[in-house]
């Protein structure tokens, strides 16, 4: 099963300690190919870096990189010049078998794909 990786799941997931690539693979029976995108990487770093970022969500980002560094998911391209990164992503995903890990409402009410997202404080659903 390949899953997408959404910055605002990463970041959540940082956040509130939740092993998402543990709870996944013990829910999924398939094997788990882990995707995320450039643009999410990128996200991340800006989020680490600027300073004008409050402590908790730059130390957020800070594990949510390496979490991914030793997830060591593919990382994709995503193609267009769309400077908005979720349309970036609902044009990738649309028409493939993949599901999308996110929690952005807005993002899940425009694809047809699976989502897997975080229900309560420490557990993954699929929907």
């Amino acid at each position: 099963m390949n899953i997408l990786l959404d910055t605002n799941f990463i970041l959540t997931c940082a956040r509130q300690k939740i092993d998402f690539v543990n709870l996944a693979e013990q829910m999924i029976s398939e094997k788990i190919e882990w995707i995320v995108p450039q643009d999410v990487l990128n996200e991340l770093k800006k989020i680490r870096d600027k300073r004008e970022t409050n402590l908790k969500d730059r130390m957020a980002a800070e594990v949510s990189l390496e979490i991914l560094e030793k997830l060591k998911p593919k990382v994709i391209e995503l193609k267009g010049n769309n400077p908005n990164i979720d349309q970036k992503i609902i044009d990738y995903i649309s028409g493939r078998d993949m599901v999308l890990a996110t929690l952005d409402k807005s993002l899940k009410s425009k694809i047809d794909n699976k989502v897997l997202t975080v229900r309560g404080k420490k557990s993954l659903e699929i929907v």
